[in-house]
């Protein structure tokens, strides 16, 4: 049997730990402020200082998210993937939101072709299999898909039963739901990248009246479909809807996957995120929680809370 890596963006959203359980292997993206360059890795105990560094009071927004070149990506899965399996399938951030998917495509032939001495000194024969799917999600949608397409590699699922699923099933299912904390921020990223989420209305009156819009990103597109009066009731009310999918029965697969641009250890203690912990727990639904990667946070702010499931009907937002 051919022994298959999964591969992950790092705007995938997924706990380090379960990452490491599933062996999955995080490629990374590189994060360019002025002259001065970082990786994001989803190293879980950087997550913090980075935050600060990049992201608090940072309202000049002169940090980005930039993914890996083709070529930059064949020598990275050269270094590090194609001489210790035999086949890989990389999930991508949505390429409604990155070139990364791009780029990956563009990678897979001289991946393949490059790989086959690297593979023949490693004991290993014939070419190396690379197959990129786009998930059409980011952050915790993203880590929903990652976690299915690993129960399926796990029940002997090939490269084009996978490949199928995210296609036709998955990534029309995956949600994300998330309210910012920083509206400055998130209103001056909107608008650098043409997008209409948050505009100078709606900055506005959220800056003076201390409300939140609330978005959601579905098959690669966000839209505003609501708003919070702060932070704080936001995130009550998508916990509060996650509970809903859970005892509505309506998720395609039983897990939530949560991320904060935050200390995670503070998600834990509120007592929404107990309820739905509790709700879940009852119903073998298994909750992801997560620090937000800082490719995603980059593009929303410190602070910000966010939601994903899978469902083809969820319940409505309230």
């Amino acid at each position: 049997m051919q022994e298959t890596a999964i591969l992950a963006d790092a705007a995938c959203d997924m706990p380090r730990a379960m990452m490491d359980a599933l062996g999955v292997h995080t490629i990374p993206f590189r994060i360019r402020a002025g002259d001065r360059f970082v990786v994001d890795t989803r190293d879980e105990a950087a997550l913090p200082d980075l935050y600060q560094q990049y992201l608090v009071g940072k309202q000049d927004h002169y940090a980005e998210s930039i993914p890996l070149l083709e070529r930059e990506l064949e020598d990275h899965l050269l270094r590090h993937v194609v001489a210790g399996c035999d086949r890989a399938i990389l999930l991508t951030i949505a390429s409604t939101r990155s070139k990364f998917y791009a780029n990956a495509t563009g990678a897979v032939v001289g991946t393949v072709a490059r790989s086959f001495k690297l593979r023949k000194d490693a004991g290993r024969s014939g070419l190396f299999d690379l197959t990129v799917i786009d998930t059409g999600a980011i952050g915790p949608g993203q880590a929903l898909i990652v976690r299915e397409v690993a129960r399926m590699l796990a029940d002997g699922a090939d490269g084009a039963d996978i490949s199928h699923a995210v296609e036709t099933r998955l990534r029309d299912a995956a949600h994300m739901i998330m309210v910012p904390n920083e509206l400055l921020y998130m209103y001056t990223r909107a608008k650098q990248k043409g997008e209409n989420s948050i505009t100078w209305g709606r900055y506005m009156l959220g800056n003076a009246f201390n409300i939140r819009p609330i978005i959601r990103m579905h098959q690669g597109e966000t839209e505003a479909i609501g708003k919070a009066r702060g932070q704080e009731e936001g995130i009550r009310r998508l916990l509060a809807h996650a509970e809903s999918c859970v005892r509505a029965g309506c998720l395609l697969t039983p897990d939530i996957s949560v991320a904060y641009a935050g200390n995670i250890d503070e998600v834990r203690a509120w007592p929404a995120w107990q309820a739905l912990a509790a709700t879940a727990e009852r119903a073998g639904v298994e909750l992801m929680l997560a620090p937000m990667s800082l490719t995603v946070a980059l593009n929303i702010g410190a602070g910000a809370f966010s939601i994903g499931y899978l469902s083809e009907v969820p319940p409505p937002f309230v």
